[in-house]
């Protein structure tokens, strides 16, 4: 990874630690110690955006990803959330989509992927259909945690979640040689839904928690803010995990009253696997009390 992307990197990450506020490219081009003029030119090089049009991008995929998964919001809150009035969000939304936000709420196939629409008719489906089964099977799943802020060291990863555990074994290997023999905790950021980006253009974080200066493992380093998480411990195959994804957030989030708090949901990994390459971590998500 080159110096600009790193640099770049930074902007992302302020980027999405303050998507729900009113963000200045001033702000975002001094958090990275760099002019305006100079950041834009440079951001747009490495993403192929402006950094306006990047945010407004990651707003309208944030309210598709609502408009979906939470119902029982209104298109006003959704806008709202975004920073947009409602006749703004309607023309952006359309836009971008080619449907109105209400169109795409009865609809969203029309204007996603095909292979979506499997996926959308399950969610609306258990939605619509009050699944007390799965909700408490669920249940038993989930914790409500307090987590202190701590940091992470990352290599950022862009393309098709499958592609992944190719990705992880690398990164893995990798981080064997900055720790010297000690325990190290793995941690994984999904910044995207596949549902709503498409599958081949997904943003995770591969990430491990570090402890002193992060300068010393040479890599692209964040805080992770402190504070309420509800935590679902899953014990299952990386292919079940898009399927928990959306139940959890579609079907059990909407059903059980929580409301998800500003910050980025986290993957925290624990190291023991079973047979078939199992996978046993807690998902995390920041929601407010």
């Amino acid at each position: 990874m080159d110096n600009k992307t790193e640099i770049v990197n930074q902007g992302v990450d302020f980027i999405f630690d303050h998507l729900f506020e009113k963000i200045r490219v001033e702000e975002i081009a001094d958090h990275c110690c760099f002019s305006r003029h100079y950041f834009n030119r440079l951001f747009k090089s490495v993403t192929g955006e402006s950094i306006y049009g990047f945010v407004r991008r990651l707003r309208l995929e944030r309210a598709a990803f609502e408009l979906i998964k939470f119902p029982h919001l209104s298109i006003t809150d959704v806008a709202a959330e975004q920073g947009y009035s409602s006749s703004n969000f309607s023309v952006l939304f359309k836009g971008h989509y080619g449907l109105s936000p209400s169109r795409f709420r009865s609809d969203p196939g029309l204007s996603l992927d095909p292979e979506a629409r499997p996926v959308l008719e399950r969610i609306r489906d258990l939605q619509q259909n009050r699944p007390e089964t799965l909700l408490s099977q669920m249940d038993r799943q989930i914790s409500i945690q307090t987590i202190p802020d701590f940091r992470l060291v990352y290599q950022r990863f862009k393309g098709n979640y499958q592609d992944l555990p190719r990705a992880w074994a690398t990164f893995c290997e990798e981080m064997e040689h900055f720790s010297f023999g000690s325990p190290i905790e793995f941690y994984g950021i999904s910044y995207d839904d596949p549902l709503i980006v498409g599958s081949h253009r997904c943003l995770y974080d591969l990430c491990t928690r570090i402890t002193g200066s992060a300068r010393a493992w040479g890599k692209n380093h964040r805080k992770i803010k402190g504070g309420t998480y509800l935590c679902y411990r899953f014990d299952g195959r990386a292919d079940e995990l898009k399927r928990l994804y959306n139940d959890l957030f579609a079907v059990w989030i909407p059903h059980r009253g929580h409301i998800i708090a500003p910050g980025p949901c986290f993957e925290r990994y624990y190291p023991a696997t079973g047979p078939g390459g199992r996978l046993l971590m807690d998902l995390c998500i920041p929601v407010l009390t």
